[in-house]
């Protein structure tokens, strides 16, 4: 099974990619609208592949690193999301996907093209759990993802749920705090306000 090639491009488009190895041999390669934004035509790239192989066809997919790959391959085991679908959801960024998922932010994964409630729901319920190896304070595609320090953010939600706040919306808001709020004396405030 094919997980990792080194190769040529000679065509890119918003959905594939046409490679060409080293043995003269090219290879139609299905990307996502994050992928494309990111890669420039280079003489060589090195990035992950997922050989998908179902009884009927078989598919090549280029993923930026594991964890990406490793997502995808859990997006598909989930029934109603085929790879097309899991490829769109992917667009969103990986850091963006898991922590929705984690903060249970039905929402940000509805926004995406071809997922509704039911599909969103079920992504949640079947992935919340699963560890990814996500550095959310490294990513580009979240504001400053868990920025705090978990006793500082366990204190301030076991201090908004005894006020009766949803604890799933009081880590949605901790999860995105802006750069500039850093202290306890702010993080409180702000975050009543956005649950208001």
């Amino acid at each position: 099974m094919i997980s990792y090639i080194t190769w040529k491009i000679i065509e890119l488009d918003f959905t594939h990619t046409t490679i060409l190895l080293n043995s003269g041999i090219g290879y139609e390669v299905g990307i996502n609208e994050l992928t494309y934004s990111k890669i420039a035509l280079e003489e060589d790239v090195n990035f992950f592949i997922y050989h998908y192989k179902t009884e009927n066809s078989e598919n090549l997919f280029w993923f930026l690193d594991r964890e990406e790959k490793r997502v995808f391959a859990e997006l598909i085991k989930i029934s109603w999301i085929g790879w097309k679908v899991a490829m769109q959801i992917l667009s969103l960024g990986v850091e963006r996907l898991v922590l929705a998922i984690k903060s249970e932010d039905n929402k940000t994964i509805e926004s995406i093209k071809w997922v509704g409630k039911k599909m969103a729901e079920k992504i949640i319920l079947e992935l919340k759990d699963k560890d990814f190896a996500i550095d959310f304070r490294k990513s580009e595609n979240v504001i400053k993802a868990n920025s705090i320090d978990s006793t500082l953010h366990s204190s301030i939600k076991s201090t908004l749920t005894a006020m009766w706040y949803n604890p799933k919306d009081i880590d949605t808001v901790l999860f995105n705090l802006p750069e500039w709020i850093n202290e306890t004396k702010d993080i409180i405030p702000y975050v009543i306000k956005s649950l208001s």
